[in-house]
């Protein structure tokens, strides 16, 4: 592959000036990936476990299939799972609380229900989204459109469908987030919901939905989404206020310290300037060409250093401050890129920071624990006996990881 990378200079005096840092909302909600950083540098969970022995497995509970990820806030553990359901668990015991069927024919308050289910493919399904949550209440997205809130002992606070075409072709797996008092929701372009009445705040047709979600920051005191297409979209109205950041079919934007970062095999990084007006100045920081593969895994930050994993299965460290690669590495885990032996598998759940270590793994249920660093250095091979597409969640001394029809519970015993 041809390598290209470029780096520009320092910013200008006057531009530092007036740079106005883009900081992650993370008071609006917590959801896919935490505060969508996919970082729990609290978090205290053993980090080694094994099904067949039952080490470190506090308990598993059945949930049924889906593809998104566990959501741990105020006693609580929300997920969805095929084809409609919102579940709500206990994090210590993993008893279900209780399970809500969003089908089209539960919610006759819909003023149109869809009649027909917009194509999915298998992998991906409708349950894929991961809800999102105030501490008070929490919302949830389906493949179908349909879109609901519900409080935290289950009980229905509203439901919307929003009857818009598909944008993405395997089906809908963007998840919703909340910025500056709007649900944020990827449908058919973006689409923002009053969160306390579902009504329909406004629509931004042009933040075409991929299969990654938006990450939301903050310019100043402006409230912004990043969408994975390039698109930096204000949620107080919807207007697109830059646009052509990046361009990611599956991987989501990550925003650290007053940059974005689209890390994918055209990785790049932006600094989102403040300017007067109804738009703000992108500067390029750095691109680089040296990734390889396709990405499904979301990427991390920790401590000036990005960490990645193509799903061919070789992990990448970049300096967050140049781009240059640090280092790369073949990782001994059953990939897309196929081990001797061993049928093939897929590097779907992101890379996630817990405590001090990283966590990185496939859909089979192996699960390898680095040390981050410059230099390559793993602790711990886990395996459960089936794994999924979801990303791990933390939260104190417990750890959660989804598989194929399970939820999984790390703690000590």
């Amino acid at each position: 592959m041809t390598r290209r990378f470029t780096c520009h200079r320092a910013l200008p005096l006057v531009c530092l000036v007036l740079l106005l840092l883009a900081l992650p909302a993370r008071g609006d909600g917590w959801g896919w990936r935490g505060d969508g950083s996919g970082c729990f540098p609290q978090a205290t969970p053993p980090l080694q476990w094994d099904i067949d022995e039952g080490k470190n497995i506090l308990w598993k509970t059945e949930i049924g299939k889906g593809q998104s990820s566990p959501v741990v806030a105020a006693g609580r553990l929300f997920v969805t799972a095929e084809q409609d359901f919102l579940l709500a668990a206990d994090p210590k015991s993993g008893k279900i609380l209780w399970k809500k069927d969003n089908a089209p024919a539960t919610l006759p308050s819909l003023a149109k229900a869809p009649e027909k289910r917009p194509p999915s493919a298998p992998g991906c399904g409708y349950a894929t989204p991961t809800p999102v949550t105030d501490g008070k209440f929490v919302w949830a997205s389906y493949g179908t459109g349909i879109v609901v809130c519900n409080d935290l002992e289950g009980n229905r606070q509203w439901a919307r469908h929003l009857d818009l075409p598909q944008a993405s072709e395997f089906g809908r797996s963007a998840s919703p987030v909340l910025a500056g008092g709007r649900l944020l929701v990827s449908i058919g372009g973006m689409e923002a919901l009053d969160p306390k009445t579902g009504d329909l705040v406004w629509q931004a047709p042009d933040a075409k939905p991929t299969f990654g979600s938006p990450a939301v920051a903050k310019i100043g005191e402006t409230n912004v989404a990043i969408t994975p297409g390039g698109n930096c979209v204000r949620a107080s109205d919807g207007k697109i206020l830059a646009s052509k950041l990046g361009a990611m079919k599956y991987v989501s934007p990550l925003v650290h310290a007053g940059v974005v970062y689209y890390i994918d095999k055209e990785a790049s990084a932006w600094r989102l300037l403040a300017q007067a007006g109804d738009a703000v100045k992108f500067e390029k920081v750095w691109e680089n060409e040296d990734l390889e593969g396709e990405f499904f895994a979301c990427p991390v930050w920790h401590e000036g250093l990005i960490y990645t994993a193509s799903n061919e299965g070789v992990f990448y460290v970049l300096d967050a401050a140049t781009g240059k690669l640090v280092y790369k590495k073949e990782l001994a885990i059953r990939s897309a890129g196929g081990k001797p032996g061993t049928e093939p598998a897929n590097v779907y759940p992101s890379v996630t920071l817990v405590g001090k270590h990283l966590l990185v793994g496939n859909d089979e249920g192996e699960t390898l624990v680095l040390v981050p660093g410059r230099e390559y250095k793993e602790t711990a091979h886990n395996f459960l006996d089936k794994g999924g597409g979801a990303s791990p969640a933390a939260d104190g001394a417990l750890l959660f990881l989804r598989g194929a029809k399970r939820l999984y519970c790390i703690g000590q015993k």
